[in-house]
């Protein structure tokens, strides 16, 4: 053996060499064996290959023999390659080829030999496959979930953009790519200075809203080679669809909720129904002797006027008190719980008492401490279902006790810069292995038609939504402890001097002219009495076209209160017209709503929130308000934050009411 052949034969790549014209092999080195499995014969010509060595094409068909390097090379004289050779071994394996053919020519220039050189690709064809598989399964999740992949250049010009999540933005894959992010995103609130962080250096996930669509992204820098920031990449989850089954499942909670006040409420209401009704009864037999005295020329007896005057403070009282349990009812059903403020945490807890007291009281034996609790930022409407959720679990994981025996505990209070609500019961209490289980969705331990397997869902939703969480443990002596913390927020400070100065500054002498606008001819004429009692000068008119005519022909009233939701013409409609004819008369309206249950009405009264008010209301402490005179005496309005002073010592439910 040469020192040349020694040489191929040490080499890591199998190598052929045969001879021109019927591609006898006149040498193979040991790699090319290996490759093979066996020793290609000495005796053996290309056009015996495909027989000998069971050659194929990666679709499992016969090579042909003109398509094999040799054959190439012989035909034209030129070097040849092919990649798609797979040699079946005599021991059953396949061996992926890629095989390179060059002419060996003597000195005269003819083709005197081929050298055909076999690299065994195998692992490289099941990477690819691999790479492939891999790619095809990412393809289909990004075409079908609700996904975006995007990149863009430091520059923020789109570089990719694939996934199934750009329908939500009208746009299909591939399509905002070379689009410039800062001038597409340019008026956008968040999502130009989240670029900034990223093309800064800084990994980081947020949520943002794009038109009606919500998406959770990672955003992340690319570097270069030298470590240089090059540009970001994003991956985006388009949660739309899941943040309308959480805002769904929420309603739906509140609606079962709500078919669990109603008794409860009924009852809360019928009392003071049902001793107004016999105080009017008592206030016109008072009325009766009265008129029966002055009718005979008799002075009436002593005390007659002050007896007529309790019953009308009953009647009052009794009103109030139905008032205020149809606020909180209102307040819990409104479907918007995300408006955030500063609420009151007793505050929440005593309208869920205020809902649901009576059917407490029936039930069990119920403990309430609301100590002094700092403030916090919520929505107010939410957080009270999330309360009410806590306190029907408790009286449902008290139904297998005798009704003595059933305990029920509320409590407020500080924890550190945490303000705390705590429901307890003496139920069958939550074993520590379901205590993470008990949140998710339709997971209940209730018996069948005892729930829906939503409350506690929905409840740590609303509580995390406002940077808070909620915990379960062992309460003492048995059952289970449930407790709602949120972080401390801020009182407002100028509650309290506002207050102040209404009480102490003398009252203007209230003078304008007042229109009242309601399809409800005995509500209006109410108002209109009280008002003309007071100063003002006040009409009424009870149907919303004939208003409009008139004030379009002339408007000397100050203040104009329109029922939002009246038969024939609505206040929307209305102060639409107003807004278009007459815009300065349009700002003159305030808008009364004894409920507003249509999309239109509820987004009508966001955007006229400052020029609302909620049937029942003070009309005479609203319009000296917004008539520029001081409110009249604060005793007007039904205060429920002073119905128990913070502090006081727990005592029974009753009691409390």
């Amino acid at each position: 053996m040469s020192s040349f052949q020694r040489i191929l034969d040490d080499l890591p790549i199998g190598v052929w060499v045969g001879r021109v014209p019927d591609g006898k092999a006149e040498f193979t080195n040991r790699a090319f064996k290996e490759i093979l499995g066996v020793p290609m014969s000495q005796e053996s010509v290309i056009g015996d290959v495909p027989v000998t060595y069971s050659v194929f094409d990666r679709t499992g068909r016969p090579f042909p023999v003109e398509r094999l390097p040799f054959s190439q090379v012989l035909a034209t004289g030129r070097p040849a390659m092919v990649e798609d050779l797979v040699i079946r071994r005599p021991d059953a394996r396949n061996v992926n080829i890629r095989a390179f053919g060059s002419p060996v020519t003597d000195e005269g220039g003819a083709l005197v030999r081929v050298i055909v050189v076999f690299l065994d690709i195998t692992r490289e064809v099941a990477l690819e496959a691999e790479r492939d598989t891999v790619g095809a399964r990412l393809s289909l999740a990004i075409n079908h979930a609700p996904i975006v992949i995007w990149t863009a250049d430091r520059k923020g010009v789109v570089t990719l953009s694939e996934g199934a999540g750009l329908k939500s933005l009208g746009v299909a894959s591939g399509q905002l790519v070379g689009q410039y992010l800062f001038e597409l995103y340019k008026d956008h609130p968040t999502i130009p200075g989240d670029l900034r962080r990223a093309l800064a250096g800084e990994a980081f996930p947020y949520q943002t809203e794009v038109g009606e669509a919500i998406y959770e992204t990672w955003l992340t820098p690319l570097h270069d080679a030298q470590g240089a920031i090059s540009g970001i990449a994003g991956l985006s989850n388009d949660v739309s669809e899941i943040r309308k089954l959480q805002a769904k499942a929420l309603q739906n909670d509140r609606v079962n909720a709500l078919g669990t006040l109603a008794a409860s409420v009924a009852h809360e209401i019928n009392n003071p129904l049902t001793y107004v009704l016999e105080h009017i009864t008592l206030a016109g037999q008072a009325l009766n002797e009265l008129d029966r005295s002055v009718a005979a020329g008799v002075s009436p007896e002593a005390g007659a006027l002050e007896i007529l005057r309790g019953h009308l403070d009953t009647i009052r009282r009794g009103a109030e008190r139905m008032a205020v349990i149809t606020g909180e009812l209102r307040s819990f059903s409104r479907p918007d719980t995300r408006a955030v403020g500063r609420v009151a945490v007793a505050s929440a807890v005593r309208s869920v008492l205020s809902l649901v007291g009576g059917t407490l009281e029936a039930q069990a034996i119920t403990t309430i401490d609301l100590s002094e609790s700092p403030w916090v930022l919520a929505g107010e409407s939410g957080l009270v279902q999330a309360i009410l959720n806590l306190v029907v679990n408790a009286l449902h994981a008290v139904d297998d006790k005798p009704r003595g025996e059933r305990q029920i505990g509320i409590r407020t209070f500080a924890d550190g810069g945490e303000a705390v609500i705590e429901v307890s019961d003496n139920g069958r209490g939550v074993p520590a292995a379901d205590r993470e289980r008990i949140f998710d969705a339709f997971y209940s331990t209730k018996g069948i038609g005892k729930g829906t397997g939503l409350g506690l869902f929905v409840t740590r939703n609303i509580v995390r939504a406002a940077a808070g969480d909620i915990l379960v443990a062992d309460r003492t002596g048995g059952g289970a402890r449930f407790q709602i913390r949120l972080p401390a927020a801020s009182a407002p400070a100028s509650a309290a001097v506002g207050m102040a100065e209404a009480r102490t500054k003398p009252a203007a002498s209230p003078s304008g002219r007042v229109l009242i606008i309601d399809d409800e001819v005995l509500l209006s004429e109410a108002m209109v009495l009280l008002l003309r009692q007071e100063g003002y000068a006040a009409e009424a008119m009870n149907d919303g076209a004939r208003a409009l005519k008139s004030l379009l022909a002339s408007c000397d009233f100050d203040l104009v209160y329109c029922d939002l939701m009246m038969g024939g013409m609505t206040g929307m409609a209305l102060a639409a017209e107003l807004e278009r004819l007459a815009p300065a008369t349009a700002r003159r309206l305030v808008f009364m709503t004894g409920g507003a249950f249509t999309r239109e009405s509820q987004a009508f009264l966001l955007a006229h929130a400052d020029r609302s008010v909620e049937k029942p209301f003070d009309i005479l402490a609203e319009t000296a308000a917004r008539m520029g005179h001081l409110q009249p005496d604060a005793s007007r309005r039904t205060d429920p934050e002073n119905a128990r002073p913070p502090g006081a010592a727990p005592v029974p439910i009753d009691d409390q009411r």
